[in-house]
């Protein structure tokens, strides 16, 4: 069993507070990736300004120019593409660089950012948590050809606006949309914005975060970066709270001779787990699934082989998905969904400690109301809910298929009946500062038609879907996958912190990305038990 401690996080909540500088220090890096032979092409730009609600930053980059004359009749610009190095600035874009007498040069991409950041001291409901909210808009422009005069002439700008919150040691990471045939000509697989944001250091200060060895030999040296750190207890663990952000290498090594090497990212006020048998790339496995039986609603269940957890086999067909007497704006309409699995609880803390000791990844802030094994993991994102069910071989359930597994066919209000939640039924009602979640698995009162235990109450779970009140109004009938985009993604079920109204099977409500919730958390979905055993990919892609 993994015991090490959520390490939280104490960050300034308001401007007044900041420990190191009243100035945003923000990085604009464009990266081409895997163009013709394999190169990788980047610029960034680093901007300061003084802190501010919010501060706004321009920049922009090119890549690639091409060449035309005016003594010749205008044409394409793909034939006189010529490969250069990537260009970037500060501000507006300046306009074109002048050329020999008599000819033209223009870049072949433009790309236009304009960035506004202000700090979010977090006070929503991990009140420590603070970070960077970033607003990007991008314009991307592409050359098309020249005009009679040799002035160089765009097709129309493709404009991108997303949203995100950026934690301390965190980057956001941004696909560049554009025309295919412009692609073609670059000979690019893909352009990304990588966008990073924080108070600008002073020099030579130092941040730190914590690094928990588990599971490990009792007395089994610790070294950190070549140095010795300490030995694991008597349970094989230590625990080592003021560790250098960045890289870092991790070695145990056994009484017996037996050294395990971990390479490992720390972050600002973050605990990074390693465990001496948990190496794992991170990357999605074939889905490997163990069946146990029927449960006692008369529903296969099988056992994930990944993390242990139980899953339920939901049979396809048509179910009645909303209601407008009790959520008023969604319409209610009939959905078909496929045959899928979906957990029987909600992901556990001792479950995502075992998914951090093995990807590296940090931990959620500490809850207030203590880290138990077998509480629902809080206080993760929507990014970090996907990783973990893509490391089981599974997903995120969407919204059609979470509103199914809950209500069943015949149109129900609550997960288990007609009658409204009871304390033997959910986990509601509670105050922020006194109870927080509770065991998963405990109230089997409260189970639905499927067999799935706390669907409603203890945690908001999130779903695959962007969020979008209007959706009901133009969703397909058969397996609906939600808007093609958004600012916030849809959670479902009703918290511990819930009023008993919100609890109802068809209620909704939504997460900002970036955002992390002391009542959010999640549980994952899989493709019907065929399709896993096939190696399909996913029907659902995000």
């Amino acid at each position: 069993m993994l015991m090490a401690p959520f390490l939280g996080v104490a960050a300034p909540a308001s401007l007044d507070d900041l420990p190191v500088s009243r100035r945003i220090e923000v990085r604009v890096e464009t990266v081409a990736a895997n163009r013709a032979g394999g190169s990788v092409d980047s610029c960034e730009v680093v901007q300061l300004k003084s802190a501010g609600s919010p501060v706004s930053f321009a920049s922009w980059s090119t890549l690639d120019e091409a060449g035309g004359s005016e003594t010749e009749p205008s044409g394409k610009a793909g034939p006189n593409l010529r490969r250069t190095a990537g260009q970037c600035g500060a501000g507006a874009f300046p306009g074109n660089t002048p050329a020999a007498a008599g000819t033209v040069t223009a870049p072949f991409l433009i790309q236009e950012v304009a960035t506004d950041v202000g700090w979010d001291g977090g006070a929503m409901d991990p009140g420590p948590v603070g970070a960077m909210q970033i607003f990007i808009a991008l314009k991307v422009r592409h050359l098309t050809g020249f005009s009679k005069e040799g002035k160089p002439l765009y097709g129309a700008a493709i404009t991108d606006r997303r949203s995100t919150r950026l934690e301390p040691g965190e980057e956001f990471l941004v696909p560049v949309l554009m025309d295919p045939a412009a692609r073609g000509t670059l000979g690019v697989h893909e352009i990304l914005l990588r966008i990073r944001a924080g108070w600008a250091g002073r020099e030579g200060a130092t941040e730190y975060g914590a690094l928990a060895v588990v599971e490990a030999a009792p007395g089994s040296e610790i070294v950190l970066d070549g140095g010795v750190a300490g030995r694991a207890g008597a349970d094989g663990s230590l625990l080592l709270s003021s560790v250098a952000m960045g890289q870092r290498e991790v070695r145990i090594r056994a009484g017996s001779g037996s050294v395990v090497s971990r390479i490992v990212s720390v972050v600002k006020g973050r605990t990074v787990l390693v465990a001496s048998g948990a190496e794992d790339s991170g990357s999605q496995p074939q889905p490997s699934l163990t069946l146990t039986g029927k449960n006692p609603e008369g529903f296969e269940e099988y056992r994930r082989v990944r993390d242990g957890a139980i899953m339920v086999q939901i049979p396809a067909g048509e179910f009645l998905m909303g209601n407008l007497e009790t959520e008023g704006a969604p319409l209610p309409h009939t959905v078909y969904v496929s045959s899928f699995l979906m957990d029987k609880l909600p992901l556990t803390v001792a479950r995502y400690k075992r998914f951090a000791a093995a990807t590296g990844r940090p931990l959620p802030p500490d809850p207030y109301w203590g880290v138990h094994d077998d509480f629902p993991v809080a206080f993760v994102r929507w990014d970090e809910a996907k990783a973990y069910c893509e490391w089981t071989g599974g997903r995120l359930p969407t919204e059609a298929e979470r509103e199914k597994a809950t209500r069943g066919t015949d149109g129900r209000l609550w997960p288990w009946g007609s009658e409204p939640p009871s304390p033997e039924r959910a986990v509601f009602g509670r105050f922020w500062g006194e109870a927080g979640n509770d065991a998963v698995g405990t109230r089997p009162a409260g189970s639905s038609p499927y067999g799935m235990l706390d669907a409603e109450g203890n945690m908001w779970e999130f779903c695959e879907d962007w969020y979008d009140p209007d959706y009901y109004k133009s969703s397909p009938p058969k397996d609906p996958p939600g808007p093609k985009t958004g600012r916030a993604r849809i959670v479902r079920g009703g918290s511990w912190d819930s009023r008993w109204v919100v609890l109802t099977a068809s209620s909704r409500n939504f997460a900002y990305i970036g955002y992390r919730e002391g009542d959010f958390g999640f549980r994952c979905a899989m493709d019907s038990v065929s399709e896993a055993a096939d190696g399909k990919q996913p029907r659902r892609k995000p």
